[in-house]
């Protein structure tokens, strides 16, 4: 009891107080964390600037040279080298079979930091110690302490919008998030770290309620400990899916409930650790108003009446899809980026992200919409009330709407020697505008250089691989005009000389963990294959006239010169459901083959490898269990291949987007 009355748990001056013989300070253990924190920034950082090196010099060299994509020097064959290692162990993600369905844990790249930083705090808060020494435990619990609080400011940067880790590191904060969510719950773990020890030295005396009775210090340590754990619970997926809008409110308000509660708790020298992420806090949401100011009110652009710039017509496409149009839109984009939308009058209190799906050369910005319930359904709703007559009838004027963005951030496609879209359902908005830019850039009409650094004009890629998963074959008219359109500006580019080639393939299919919100996928096996674009005329003319006598539409396609019947047993019966023939008759083109069953993914990605003269890129976007799968099936190839190991076989970058929120 004796060792309780010399050192009460008194926060108010701890930085200095001492500890054993050759047991680092407090202060000093801060310090140690944000080295290794920087030092992991930095690498991003610099692994970001030798991308874009990279990027300039392959589009640079593209004019002259068709294999640009291809590492010439000794020290970028030895980068290409280190990034096929590292993607080869980071992409992969163990699955496991539960009663014939597959299930992926976390992939091995993003486990691998989270471990490496639950050692890094690990040994910040126990090194130098040793935990059976009872008098030791104090000291332990002050440790534990003021590592959990310098982990704030990295907490907040990883949550902003304006996201200035991500400015530097070329990712998007949406990238970011399961970032900021795990560092969150790091700290609460450091947190128990820190309350336990003095708990348990607290109980060796049974001192445990005297300490909470009559202690204020410990008080607003439990807390503010407690508003820690509301916010680490209320924030898993399936409570914040619930909705989404009160989530954000209770999310920030809760937030500043911690900032108070722990600001009472700790000493003075240890409250600049939250100032600084408050300091962070404020910058990003003054950011964000100052753009959403100028974006959104009519005063600070020409084009724009009224007192807000943006107007939204609301179109039903079938019977659970709307198309948001915005003309004339008052911002720049890149496609692959994404806007908050919030249309108060439709939806009231609600700002939800959208993928734009169009791109800047349409004059307009598009989003196809899921209707699933909240704002979602209400812009629906809202759209068959403004079309009482069906697409056909007399377009709405619009609605004033507010944006936000846009954000995002995507290594540029066009210094890739092929680039492959998997693409399941609704994440058609984020793959077709990257594969438009992409034939855009063939025509020479990509965006101009936004500075001197920007490299000019062209693109190395050479072929485009768009593989797109729909449930029902007319969801093929989402974008029936823009394929289209695609098909036959690559073979205007052909007939002028150019070398450079599109393949289209719509796969209809009724097992949802290609098209919908599902954590698994059916196992699929790999074998190569390929179709000339005269046999997919061929073969997609005699598929129409096929009559579909059996379900077909869950079999794995591993060749597309078999005649596959597309049935249409997963469509539901409506007024905006149309016949496969409909569907097919809108895409004039029969270049864009139609098929029924399931892409082998890793025949796609091998049978683009294997005749790439670059790095290539795959682009997915869909469920969980498809972008697991593909990023599987990337690192599969990429080991048996032995890319940028002797064999003359080139690197495969993945990028993987997935439905939900971030």
């Amino acid at each position: 009891m004796s060792s309780i009355a010399a050192r009460q748990h008194n926060h108010g001056s701890t930085g200095g107080m001492s500890m054993a013989a050759g047991v680092p300070g407090l202060f000093y253990m801060q310090q140690i964390f944000w080295a290794f924190v920087g030092t992991a920034i930095g690498v991003a950082v610099i692994a970001n600037g030798l991308n874009k090196i990279l990027y300039h010099q392959r589009i640079s060299a593209a004019r002259d040279n068709p294999t640009a994509a291809k590492p010439r020097s000794l020290f970028f064959r030895i980068h290409a080298t280190t990034a096929a290692i590292v993607r080869e162990y980071g992409y992969y993600s163990l699955p496991v079979s539960i009663r014939k369905t597959q299930i992926y844990f976390a992939p091995l790249g993003p486990s691998t930091i989270l471990a490496g930083y639950l050692v890094l705090i690990i040994v910040c808060s126990f090194y130098g110690f040793n935990t059976e020494d009872v008098l030791q435990w104090e000291d332990v619990g002050y440790r534990a302490g003021y590592v959990a609080i310098c982990q704030l400011p990295l907490v907040i940067l990883l949550a902003a919008k304006r996201n200035i880790i991500g400015y530097f590191t070329g990712i998007g904060y949406e990238r970011l998030a399961w970032l900021h969510r795990w560092i969150a719950r790091a700290v609460l773990f450091t947190v128990l770290i820190h309350a336990g020890f003095f708990l348990r030295e607290w109980g060796k005396y049974d001192y445990i309620m005297i300490k909470i009775k009559a202690d204020s210090i410990t008080q607003k340590g439990i807390a503010a400990g407690g508003v820690l754990l509301w916010i680490i619970v209320s924030s898993v997926a399936p409570i914040r899916g619930l909705s989404y809008e009160i989530f954000v409110v209770q999310h920030i308000l809760s937030w500043l409930g911690l900032v108070a509660a722990t600001y009472l708790h700790v000493p003075p020298e240890n409250q600049k650790w939250l100032w600084i992420p408050l300091a962070f806090w404020a910058f990003d949401r003054l950011v964000r108003a100052g753009y959403l100011i100028y974006t959104n009110l009519a005063v600070f652009h020409q084009n724009s009446s009224g007192f807000l710039s943006c107007k939204a017509t609301f179109e039903p496409l079938d019977d659970s899809h709307t198309r948001v149009t915005i003309n004339n839109p008052p911002v720049k984009w890149e496609a692959g980026q994404h806007l908050f939308l919030a249309c108060h009058v439709v939806a009231p209190l609600s700002s939800h992200p959208f993928t734009i799906s169009s791109i800047p050369s349409d004059g307009k910005i598009e989003f196809v919409v899921r209707a699933k319930k909240g704002a979602t359904k209400r812009f629906f709703k809202y759209a068959e009330k403004s079309y009482p007559g069906g697409r056909t009838s007399t377009r709405n004027p619009g609605r004033s709407v507010l944006i936000d963005g846009p954000y995002s951030r995507i290594r540029p496609l066009r210094q890739f020697d092929s680039v492959v879209f998997i693409t399941g359902s609704t994440g058609a908005t984020f793959t077709v505008p990257l594969m438009r830019d992409l034939v855009q850039q063939w025509k020479g009409l990509g965006q101009s250089r936004k500075s001197h650094f920007d490299p000019p004009p062209g693109a190395v890629t050479r072929y485009i691989r768009f593989i797109w998963v729909v449930k029902q074959s007319s969801s093929i008219n989402w974008f029936a005009s823009e394929l289209d359109r695609a098909i036959r500006d690559v073979d205007n580019l052909r007939h002028d000389g150019y070398s450079v080639n599109l393949d289209i393939s719509v796969y209809v299919t009724c097992d949802e963990s290609m098209t919908s919100e599902q954590t698994s996928i059916k196992k699929s096996t790999s074998s190569i294959s390929s179709m000339p674009l005269d046999e997919k005329h061929l073969i997609t003319s005699e598929i129409r006239n096929h009559p579909s006598t059996e379900c077909h539409c869950r079999k794995l396609v591993k060749d597309e010169n078999v005649i596959v019947p597309v049935c249409e047993c997963g469509s539901a019966s409506s007024s905006y459901t149309n016949s496969f023939e409909k569907s097919r008759s809108s895409i004039v083109d029969n270049r864009i083959a139609i098929l029924g069953g399931r892409p082998d993914v890793g025949d796609v990605i091998r049978g683009t490898a294997e005749y790439a003269m670059g790095e290539m890129a795959v682009i997915v976007c869909g469920p969980q269990g498809l972008v697991q799968c593909t990023r599987n099936a990337a690192a599969a190839i990429s080991d048996d291949r032995g890319v940028h190991k002797g064999t003359g076989a080139q690197g495969i970058y993945v990028h993987a987007e997935t439905f939900g929120y971030a």
